[in-house]
C-alpha cells in the first residue's frame, strides 16, 4: 500500500482571507495587529489543509476552492488571533467564573464544514 503525502498547496486566497479575518475581528489594514493577522493566514490554511487530508492529485486551486472553505480559513485565523496571548485558556469559562485551563482547538468551530470535503481518513 502506498501512502501519499497530504496536499500542502496554497488554494485559499491569502489576500481575501486576510481581509475577511480583519473584518471579522473589526480591524483595519492599518491596525497594529494587522500584520499578525496576515502572518497567521498561512498557518491557518495549512491547518485546514492537514485536516482535509486531500490527495495532491485532488487538490483545490484558488479557482476551484469552495467559498465556504475559504471562509473556514478566515475563521481559523480569527481563532488563532483571539487566543494568541493565552492559547490554553478557555475565555468563555473565565468570564463565567469557571476558568479551567483547557486545550483549545482552532478548528473546532469549522470541523463540521470541513468534514464534507475530506477525502481520506488516515491509515488505521
Amino acid at each position: 500500500m502506498t501512502v501519499t503525502a497530504p496536499d500542502v498547496s496554497v488554494w485559499w486566497y491569502p489576500a481575501a482571507v486576510t481581509g475577511a479575518a480583519l473584518a471579522r475581528l473589526r480591524l483595519t489594514d492599518g491596525d497594529v495587529d494587522a500584520a499578525a493577522v496576515a502572518a497567521s493566514v498561512p498557518a491557518a490554511g495549512q491547518m485546514v489543509n492537514q485536516y482535509l487530508d486531500r490527495d495532491p492529485a485532488d487538490a483545490f486551486t484558488e479557482a476551484t476552492a469552495p467559498p465556504d472553505l475559504v471562509d473556514c480559513v478566515a475563521q481559523v485565523v480569527d481563532a488563532l488571533y483571539r487566543r494568541k496571548d493565552n492559547p490554553a485558556a478557555d475565555v468563555t469559562g473565565a468570564m463565567l467564573g469557571a476558568w479551567q485551563p483547557t486545550a483549545i482547538d482552532p478548528l473546532a468551530d469549522v470541523r463540521r464544514i470541513l468534514d464534507r470535503y475530506r477525502t481520506r481518513r488516515g491509515v488505521g
